[in-house]
């Protein structure tokens, strides 16, 4: 019997659980979409990088869109079990709600456990594999305004490139000219025999490589003449800064593992402001892989408020309770800056007040014992109005 009862509930969980997770990161990426269609115009990206930029901005949905996700199914699988009359069959039975828990208990870490892998392996790799995209884009667009013979390049700035052939065989050149205005009070210029362009990710530059030349510079009120056998400019293109409403400008947070941002923490110093950032950041993956499991469980109690009949309020409710804990977790976010606490103890509060929140409500809807919730605040309420009645 337990193993058909956890079966059906499991069942009864995955479907809306995968329907949510669909809706959800649907909702999400549009909001994203509007954020970077403008880059996709400006870098004329194609069907398959668009695919890659999808695929590297989903770790960011799933974040959000998962805990969500579980707590909703958790909502629609009970609460159509409680409107269908299941759940009262199953007491009738002698089944009590902690009887139900445990299928939610395992759906429950397991969604805890994609989160957390999300979080911590996702999301940096998307973010460094984001960078690289939009680099080999800029490059390539670079690429095509300079490469191009007799004419002056386009997109590097203050950097004008002129090439007078371009072997198409080998897109090495001939006839390199540069003016460098980069230093406005130093200009310099440099004429090559020969050049090539070089892209290197691992640094993120495009590099000039020229040979058999000489450099014309001015420094000080005096003109110099350097000859050189060979010579490596770098060009001052410029990646976005941000993707999707996300910087990445620099090594973020969001390229960093969890090994890597502890490392960071210690490398500024855990009591400094940029040394705390990090540390926040490796607490806050793991206090909301464990907030995902917490609100996944909220939602068994939230469903059994629903009745056959009425409005159902366990959706709203579950929403609710979703925006309330991260906006503590934001808020915890916001203090651990100026709290003389350790950061752990101020980023894990929210769980576990949550947690003990869950434990009672739990506890209170399996022993049907709502007055020890709705007592306190019907006292808290008529002592309000008594006071006002007063004034």
């Amino acid at each position: 019997m337990p193993l058909i009862l956890y079966s059906y509930i499991a069942a009864e969980i995955l479907a809306p659980f995968f329907g949510s997770l669909i809706i959800l990161n649907g909702i999400l990426f549009t909001g994203r979409f509007m954020q970077i269609i403008d880059l996709i115009f400006r870098f004329n990206i194609g069907f398959a990088d668009f695919i890659r930029l999808c695929a590297y901005l989903l770790p960011n949905l799933l974040l959000f869109s998962s805990p969500m996700a579980s707590t909703m199914a958790v909502i629609i699988a009970f609460s159509r079990m409680n409107n269908d009359n299941e759940i009262l069959a199953l007491k009738a039975a002698g089944i009590s709600l902690y009887k139900m828990l445990p299928p939610v208990v395992v759906f429950g870490v397991c969604a805890s456990l994609l989160t957390f892998f999300v979080s911590t392996h996702l999301i940096p790799a998307g973010s460094i594999s984001m960078k690289n995209l939009f680099f080999k884009l800029v490059s390539i667009k670079t690429e095509k305004g300079i490469i191009q013979e007799k004419r002056f390049s386009e997109h590097t700035g203050d950097l004008v490139l002129f090439v007078d052939t371009v072997d198409k065989d080998t897109k090495q050149w001939s006839g390199v000219y540069i003016s460098d205005l980069r230093d406005k009070d130093n200009p310099i210029t440099v004429l090559a025999r020969h050049g090539s362009l070089s892209s290197h990710l691992d640094q993120m530059v495009m590099s000039l490589d020229l040979s058999d030349g000489n450099m014309h510079r001015t420094l000080n009120g005096t003109t110099q003449t350097i000859y050189f056998e060979h010579y490596t400019v770098n060009l001052p293109i410029e990646p976005p800064k941000s993707i999707g409403g996300m910087s990445y400008s620099d090594v973020s947070k969001n390229d960093l593992n969890q090994t890597q941002l502890l490392q960071y923490a210690d490398k500024y110093g855990r009591d400094t402001a940029r040394g705390i950032s990090f540390l926040v950041e490796y607490h806050l993956r793991l206090v909301l892989s464990g907030g995902c499991f917490i609100l996944s469980l909220l939602g068994v109690p939230i469903a059994f408020k629903s009745r056959a009949g009425s409005r159902n309020i366990g959706i709203p409710l579950g929403l609710g309770f979703y925006i309330l804990y991260y906006v503590t977790v934001t808020m915890a976010k916001g203090m651990c800056g100026n709290s003389s606490l350790p950061v752990y103890i101020i980023m894990w509060t929210p769980n576990f007040v949550f947690g003990l929140l869950t434990l009672v409500i739990i506890y209170v809807t399996a022993s049907e014992k709502w007055e020890l919730l709705t007592a306190p605040m019907k006292r808290i309420c008529s002592k309000c109005m008594f006071k006002r009645k007063n004034i």
